[in-house]
């Protein structure tokens, strides 16, 4: 029982969720409608239910207290003269004085009342005390006498004795009074000798019991007009509000339909196309911003993509033409070349395309972060330095501290700094200069060289991938227009920067390279 009822309660989420979103919206909106409504509906009811019995028995109340004073007079034809509610009055021997509405029609009901409440000492009537009966059957004695053949009840005579039509009404009520649960108020009456016709006591006066019933059909039909537009509004409210919140979910899912069938219809060919952005600031215009935003870094990093292979297609044509060039030519006058310097150009195109073929492959790797070595920034820009003085233009040391400990791979920060002395020498007019600093939180390591300045709209075009701002003398170099790109891609991978500015009218470019510190220098 308990993994079936468990299951049950499973099922109605797997259907949910086997629904499209905005029908799911409307079940849920409309199930809890049903709920809400329905509660309300329910409090609603109980409410004017509960105020309606509060009524009729405030009404039984007061018709007690009145009757009662019209028995204490000597009136014993006692009637209710609106709503002809039952009642009976009973004197202390048991005898009946008055029955009316049907009272005298239900089998038993003497013994069925609640005791006579204590007679007052000195008043004619004493308060009504409530108390609460369940009526049995109709006395059908005289069957025939108030049904058809049938079974049925005979309607009142439209004409005839009083006494018949009162008969016919009376039976007909005990009918409605039958097998039902009531209050009723019994009120103590004491009737002068005077006054009473019967008397029970020793003194001619006459001592009786007054009981009115609260019929419980009063209420209710006070409450049978709420019955139906209760019973049929609760569930056409609750459509309603899963027909409206349908409409509201299938309204507000359409921009999200409408990026789908962009984005499903955007091939690499078509990258330039955008998904619609709703003017509504919710959440669906933000999708469609991202969606946009993503697509433009899809669509630099696809052209880069390109731009990338066309370039590097570009630079391996020349080196490998020039090796292809020299090998035919050893091959088709093997008797007028010299075998030796065949081979060395032939080697210097090899190198050449495995120094290109290095750097494309470094570009290429993913972007993971570098390793986490120790590695002194000042001992390996000094060892670099010294490398360099040999070279045409010659580096020098300016400034640098004892230590500059940074968290990376040896290997890459050396082919970065490598890269930028490359790029110093190569464009220099008479010197290179390097300076290290240590700020407590950073290291920087500056290189100066004194060639032609960069323009500004330069600063950041020269660190683009086979960029070169000299083509000719970059080619008669050796340049592929990586170096820099390189750089930087390092210095980000370390979490730092490389940046370049020329302070014009001073001649020469100054990179300054930027990496976190770290103050562990024991590791």
């Amino acid at each position: 029982m308990t993994t079936g009822r468990k299951h049950l309660l499973r099922r109605p989420p797997a259907l949910l969720r086997v629904l499209p979103g905005h029908l799911r919206i409307a079940c849920v909106a409309g199930l809890a409608a049903l709920v809400l409504f329905g509660s309300g509906a329910w409090w609603l009811f109980r409410h004017v239910s509960a105020d309606a019995y509060q009524k009729t028995e405030n009404r039984a109340f007061e018709l007690s207290i009145q009757l009662a004073a019209q028995a204490a007079a000597g009136k014993e034809d006692l009637a209710d003269p609106l709503l002809h509610w039952p009642l009976i009055q009973i004197d202390r021997t048991g005898r009946i004085i008055t029955a009316a509405d049907g009272t005298m029609d239900l089998a038993g009901l003497t013994a069925l009342l609640p005791p006579p409440p204590a007679q007052p000492p000195r008043r004619t009537t004493a308060s009504p005390e409530r108390d609460t009966i369940h009526v049995g059957a109709v006395d059908e004695r005289e069957h025939d006498r108030f049904h058809r053949p049938d079974g049925t009840l005979k309607p009142p005579p439209s004409h005839g004795t009083t006494a018949q039509q009162k008969a016919l009404l009376d039976h007909r009520q005990a009918h409605d009074l039958a097998h039902r649960t009531m209050t009723v108020f019994a009120t103590a009456v004491h009737t002068p000798a005077k006054a009473c016709h019967r008397p029970t006591e020793t003194d001619g006066s006459c001592r009786s019991t007054l009981y009115v019933f609260t019929p419980p059909y009063v209420a209710e039909y006070s409450t049978a007009a709420l019955r139906i537009p209760l019973t049929a509004g609760v569930p056409l409210a609750a459509l309603l509000v899963a027909a409206l919140a349908w409409a509201a979910a299938r309204r507000s899912l359409r921009p999200v339909e409408a990026i789908r069938q962009e984005v499903a219809e955007i091939t690499h060919s078509s990258l330039e196309r955008r998904v619609p952005v709703p003017d509504a600031r919710d959440h669906v215009r933000r999708l469609a911003l991202t969606t946009n935003t993503t697509l433009d870094r899809l669509e630099t990093s696809v052209e880069r993509q390109r731009r990338f292979v066309a370039d590097a297609s570009h630079e391996l044509r020349s080196p490998v033409a020039a090796l292809s060039y020299e090998l035919e030519t050893a091959l088709a006058h093997p008797d007028t070349i010299d075998p030796y310097q065949t081979l060395h150009d032939a080697l210097t195109a090899t190198r050449r395309i495995h120094t290109l073929t290095e750097d494309l492959l470094l570009l290429a790797r993913p972007d993971h972060p570098a390793a986490h070595s120790l590695v002194d920034l000042a001992g390996l820009t000094a060892e670099l330095v010294h490398e360099y003085q040999h070279h045409s233009h010659p580096v020098s040391l300016r400034s640098s501290p004892g230590q500059a400990p940074v968290r990376g791979d040896g290997a890459q920060l050396h082919r970065l700094l490598r890269n930028l002395l490359d790029n110093a020498v190569r464009h220099a007019h008479t010197t290179v200069v390097l300076d290290v600093t240590d700020d407590g939180h950073t290291r920087k390591v500056t290189v100066h060289n004194d060639g032609t300045p960069l323009r500004p709209d330069e600063y950041e075009h020269i660190f683009e991938r086979f960029i070169r701002l000299d083509e000719a003398r970059a080619r008669d170099m050796g340049g592929s227009g990586l170096g820099l790109a390189i750089a930087r891609d390092i210095a980000e991978r370390h979490h730092g920067t490389l940046t370049a500015h020329s302070d014009h009218p001073r001649p020469g470019t100054t990179f300054t390279l930027t990496l976190p510190g770290t103050p562990d220098t024991t590791s």
